[in-house]
């Protein structure tokens, strides 16, 4: 046993990790990474060079306080660290976040049920944190984060079976990542080439620095990242890495010379973030058909997947990853293109509601979180996404029962779309960049502007009223209400598309559900051409199950 007071003793081995200390680090994480985002954002150059890894750990992390936020009362060091990864996986941002969020989720499950961890439990938990992060991933790379999670848990381990306190194990560690951030420049080529660490691997060191400062009483807002021996964060600023940037021949690259970032001609392709509804974890299946279909820079954490469509891929090439997804039923999808620099500051977020995941890919390439509208936790998960959005938030309910459900968010605006078509005029016009008065303006102009209609296959016999069907029949509803029955749903998409033509329109939206065959479709488009010469024809390949067939007439 220790002696307490003995010579030598650094009198910080008393400290302990907590669930106070835990909520405290939290908190400061959200402050650091606010402050270094733009840092690490100039040095971001793999896996691909968007200068967003910086900008999507603040994000992760931000989502991470806020569900520390909403614990009631006195907490334990388990509550926090499983609600930190809770909500770091609601709100992970990109290839970084998604990995930061399966790191945070090794750890809470390694310290479940401990609630003041010594340094083999401490160890544990950074080894967890590590394998769960290598194997989220479908192709790990030395050089990453995953190599940086690595020599920590390494360190921390031979410090822990060498019988050091907690503090001492806490100081090694930290040696260890700073060291091992600077190796990543000679570990991967691009980075080589640029004279930078990893992005994302210096956001783990950023974060492990305030741990650190945290346990041992350090102010982390004390000059250039205070931290008691006269060192600090990995990256300043100004967006230069603050190491030694050493090549594989271990000579180091002028440290007083700001990066030059060698992007080579800047990468292209989508980013696909989506969340699946099936309950089984299928990590290891759903990584492998990935690969198959195209899929690069592939993490999961279920039932969060992160993808991106090989580089110069397009719509086509996210739809191919989609159908993979959907296979485990897509319930919400981000999608975001790789070739687009976005500005700074905070941009208006966009909600939309659908159902079919053709649907969900074409609202999130009009850049809006599309969610599928029934999902029975819809208000929930609507809710923490205008929650975390730092500007305005305008959300397009399909239905008037979907409309129902998100009514009355707290910093959302809600607009009265209530059908498919509808939301889709409306998204179509989303500029996250505008102002927010022209934004809402032409949104509900769009979307008022769009005549609807619908082609639904009846599921029961109806006997009463006027119009009396079977089970089966194709059912014309506009506004609501059924206008005509017949037995061909394509003959009524022909008559439907006649009709909302006949007061006039230049544009003309077909959605198309699961159940439409594509000559339906064709003929149809066929149709349009022939006998509405002046209207231009737009088909969305919805997938959904409410409908046969969804038409918009602008």
């Amino acid at each position: 046993m220790r002696k307490r007071n003995g010579p030598g003793r650094d009198p910080r081995a008393d400290a302990r990790i907590n669930g106070h200390l835990a909520a405290r680090w939290a908190k400061r994480t959200v402050d650091r990474l606010r402050r270094e985002r733009g840092g690490i954002n100039a040095i971001n150059v793999f896996p691909v060079p968007d200068g967003d890894t910086g900008t999507n750990l603040y994000h992760t992390v931000r989502s991470a306080y806020r569900a520390v936020e909403s614990l009631d009362g006195a907490v334990t060091l388990p509550d926090v660290i499983d609600a930190m990864a809770t909500g770091a996986q609601r709100g992970a941002r990109g290839n970084s976040g998604l990995i930061l969020s399966v790191a945070l989720r090794g750890v809470a499950d390694a310290l479940a049920g401990v609630e003041v961890p010594d340094a083999p439990a401490f160890a544990a938990a950074l080894e967890l944190a590590a394998a769960r992060a290598r194997d989220a991933i479908a192709d790990p790379v030395d050089g990453t984060m995953v190599t940086v999670l690595d020599a920590m848990a390494e360190a921390a381990r031979e410090r822990a079976d060498a019988d050091d306190d907690l503090v001492r194990l806490v100081i090694a560690v930290r040696d260890r990542s700073q060291a091992a951030l600077r190796e990543t420049t000679g570990q991967l080529p691009v980075l080589r080439e640029n004279s930078v660490v990893d992005a994302g691997s210096s956001g783990i060191v950023e974060l492990f620095d305030l741990l650190y400062l945290t346990v041992t009483g350090g102010d982390p807002t004390g000059g250039e990242h205070a931290s008691g021996d006269g060192e600090g964060g990995s990256v300043p600023a100004d967006g230069r890495a603050a190491v030694d940037r050493s090549g594989p021949d271990g000579a180091a690259a002028d440290r007083g010379q700001p990066a030059t970032l060698l992007l080579g001609g800047g990468e292209t392709g989508l980013e696909l973030v989506a969340h699946v509804g099936e309950q089984k974890d299928r990590t290891r299946p759903l990584k492998r058909a990935l690969t198959r279909a195209g899929g690069t820079s592939i993490v999961v954490n279920w039932p969060m997947v992160h993808v991106h469509t090989a580089e110069g891929g397009g719509v086509d090439d996210a739809r191919r990853l989609l159908d993979v997804l959907d296979a485990h039923r897509v319930v919400d999808l981000r999608v975001e293109d790789l070739a687009v620099k976005q500005p700074d500051g905070e941009p208006a977020g966009l909600v939309a509601l659908a159902d079919g995941t053709g649907l969900l890919l074409s609202l999130a390439l009009s850049d809006a979180v599309a969610v599928r509208s029934d999902r029975p936790d819809l208000r929930e998960v609507v809710e923490d996404v205008v929650g975390l959005a730092e500007g305005p938030v305008f959300v397009l309910p399909d239905s008037a029962a979907a409309a129902d459900t998100v009514s009355g968010l707290t910093g959302a605006k809600t607009l009265r779309t209530r059908d498919a078509a509808s939301v889709v005029a409306a998204a179509a016009v989303f500029d996250p960049w505008a102002e927010v008065e022209d934004l809402h303006a032409d949104m509900v102009e769009a979307a008022a502007g769009t005549r609807v209609g619908a082609v639904l296959l009846a599921e029961e016999s109806h006997g009463e009223g006027p119009l009396m069907y079977a089970a089966g029949d194709a059912l014309t509803v506009v506004d609501g209400r059924v206008r005509a029955v017949g037995t061909d749903p394509e003959a009524a998409a022909r008559d439907l598309v006649d009709r909302l033509l006949g007061a006039g329109g230049d544009l003309v939206t077909l959605l198309p559900g699961a159940d439409a065959p594509v000559a339906a479709v064709s003929r149809l488009r066929i149709h349009i051409d022939a006998h509405h010469t002046d209207a231009e024809v737009v088909v969305i390949d919805g997938g959904q199950t409410g409908s046969w067939m969804v038409v918009g007439v602008e």
